[in-house]
C-alpha cells in the first residue's frame, strides 16, 4: 500500500518506522532538507523536499496512487490544506491531520472537517490526546497507562514493579490464585527495553514495567495487588497554561474530579485569559521554579504536580523540586524521548511523550479488518487488539489448550455473551460471537490473522 507522510519530525519517523514492517510503500515530504537527509540514511523511503500542501509536490510524491496521506508537519494549516488537496486533486482514501490549535476543534466549528469542506478523515490533537491520558491516570494512581476495552467493561493498565509489591522475584505460577480472583492476566512485561509475553514460569521483577488485561469492576482491587492503596488524588496542581494544562483542567472539572485544582502559568497576559476560561480552577502567575510561588500553591499538601510546559528542563526541574518539597506523585512531560529512561531512576512517577502517544492513536485509527479496537504499545512494538471470533476462525469451538498459540501472541481476555469477563483457563472454550483481547508483537501480526480468520489491513 503507498502511503505519503508530510513531516519528517519524530512523529513522522516513528510512523514510517512501523509502516515500512508490513512491507507498505512510503513516501516522506519534509520542507527541510536536512530532516529528509536525516530520513534518507535511515529508513527505505522516497522523499521529497518541499511542503506537503502543495499540489505539485503531491502528484511529485504519487498522490494519484496513494490510499493515505498522513499530515504531521509542524504547520496546522500545512496539515488541513495537504488533506484536501489529497482529497480534491487526487481522490486520496484516507487523510490524517494532526492539529494543535484548539480554536479549530471548537465544537461550534465541527462542520469545517469534512466532506464539503476539509476532507479530514483522523483529526489528532496532541494536547487533547495527553490530557485525557493524563486524566486517566488520575483515576487509578500508580498505573502509567489505563485504556478501555470492550465498551469499558475490560482495562489494559501499564504498571511499573515497586518495592511495595508484594510478590516481587514470584512466579506468575505461584500467585496464580490472586489473579484469578481478580481476573486479572500479565499480558506483557517490558524489561531493560525487552519485550517478555509471560508464561506461568515467569518472575515479576522489580522494575518490570508490566502491561495486564482486567475486569474494569476490579480495577482498584488490582491496583491494591500491586501494592497501589493510593485514593484519587485531592489536590492536583498543573505546571503549564497552554492547550494540554488548560484542556485537562478543563476534563476535571467537567468530569466532576472534585480535586482541588490549581495550575501555575508564567505568562500574565495568558493567566489571566485562562483564568476567565476556568471556573473551578485557580490559577496563579509565576514561575514553577520559584519556591515561593510552589508554597503559594500548597505544593506540601499535593497529591499530584503535573508538568506540562512546552520546555522539558523546566517540567523536570519542576517535578523533581516539587517532590523534594513533598508533592507525592509527579507527572511530567517530555517532548524529547531520551529523557525517558534518565527520569524515572530520579524519582519522577510518570513520563508523557506527545509523539508517543500520538502515534499510537494514529496506529489504532487506520487498523481495519474485523477487529474492534486496537492499542499500540511503545510506538508499535506490540499490539492489544480486541477482535470477534467468527465462525470460520480456527480458534472458535476450541478449549484454550487446544489453540497452540505461536510465540509472540497471548490472548489477555475473552468477554462472552453473557458480558461477562473471562480470564483463559486451559479449559475456557471460545465460541462464535466471543469477544478476544489479545497481545500480538507487531511481527506477529499475519499469525494473528490466520489465527482469527481476519484480514489486519490499513485503510
Amino acid at each position: 500500500m503507498k502511503v505519503i507522510i508530510c513531516g519528517a519530525g519524530e512523529v513522522g519517523k516513528t510512523l514510517a518506522q512501523y509502516l515500512l514492517k508490513e512491507n507498505n510503500d512510503i513516501t516522506i515530504i519534509d520542507q527541510s532538507e536536512e530532516n529528509i537527509k536525516e530520513i534518507k540514511e535511515s529508513l527505505d523511503v522516497n522523499t521529497y523536499v518541499g511542503f506537503g500542501s502543495q499540489p505539485s509536490i503531491l502528484d511529485k510524491a504519487g498522490a494519484k496512487n496513494a490510499e493515505m496521506l498522513i499530515a504531521v508537519t509542524q504547520s496546522d494549516e500545512v496539515n488541513m490544506i495537504a488533506c484536501e488537496v489529497a482529497n480534491s486533486q487526487f481522490n486520496v482514501p484516507l487523510k490524517v491531520a494532526r492539529i494543535r490549535d484548539q480554536h479549530y476543534l471548537d465544537p461550534d466549528y465541527e462542520s469545517l472537517f469534512s466532506k464539503n469542506q476539509i476532507s479530514v478523515d483522523l483529526i489528532i490533537s496532541p494536547e487533547t490526546e495527553v490530557a485525557e491520558a493524563i486524566r486517566r491516570r488520575l483515576i487509578a494512581p500508580g498505573a502509567f497507562e489505563i485504556i478501555p476495552f470492550s465498551d469499558k467493561k475490560v482495562v489494559l493498565l501499564g504498571i511499573k514493579i515497586e518495592k511495595n509489591y508484594p510478590h516481587i522475584n514470584k512466579q506468575i505460577l505461584k500467585i496464580q490464585d490472586n489473579l484469578d480472583e481478580l481476573k486479572m492476566n500479565f499480558l506483557a512485561i517490558f524489561r531493560k527495553e525487552k519485550i517478555i509475553i509471560p508464561d506461568e514460569n515467569e518472575k515479576i521483577k522489580l522494575g518490570d514495567s508490566v502491561y495486564v488485561i482486567a475486569d474494569t469492576n476490579n480495577l482498584h482491587k488490582v491496583m491494591g495487588f500491586f501494592g497501589h492503596q493510593e485514593t484519587k488524588a485531592n489536590s492536583i496542581i498543573i505546571v503549564g497554561g497552554g492547550n494540554i494544562g488548560v484542556s485537562l483542567a478543563k476534563k476535571l472539572e467537567e468530569n466532576k474530579f472534585g480535586a482541588n485544582t490549581k495550575i501555575i502559568e508564567l505568562n500574565k497576559e495568558r493567566a489571566e485569559n485562562i483564568s476567565s476560561e476556568l471556573n473551578e480552577t485557580l490559577v496563579l502567575n509565576g514561575s514553577s521554579l520559584d519556591l515561593e510561588i510552589l508554597k503559594e500553591a500548597k505544593i506540601s499538601d499535593a497529591e499530584t504536580i503535573i508538568s506540562v510546559t512546552n520546555q522539558d528542563e523546566v517540567n523536570i526541574l519542576t517535578s523533581l523540586l516539587a517532590k523534594k518539597q513533598g508533592c507525592k506523585k509527579a507527572i511530567s512531560l517530555a517532548n524529547d524521548t531520551t529523557y525517558r529512561s534518565i527520569l524515572e531512576p530520579l524519582g519522577i512517577d510518570d513520563v508523557l511523550s506527545p509523539q508517543a502517544i500520538t502515534v499510537s492513536r494514529i496506529l489504532s485509527y487506520i487498523r481495519k479488518g474485523n477487529i474492534r479496537q486496537v492499542y499500540s504499545l511503545r510506538e508499535g512494538e506490540g499490539e492489544v487488539i480486541e477482535a470477534d471470533a467468527v465462525e470460520a476462525s480456527s480458534v472458535v469451538n476450541k478449549k484454550i489448550s487446544d489453540l497452540k498459540l505461536p510465540n509472540g501472541i497471548k490472548i489477555g481476555a475473552v468477554l462472552k455473551n453473557d458480558n461477562e469477563v473471562h480470564i483463559p483457563n486451559p479449559n475456557l472454550e471460545i465460541n462464535d460471537g466471543d469477544r478476544i483481547i489479545l497481545f500480538s508483537l507487531s511481527k506477529m501480526i499475519k499469525k494473528v490473522e490466520n489465527l482469527l480468520s481476519v484480514r489486519f489491513r490499513f485503510y
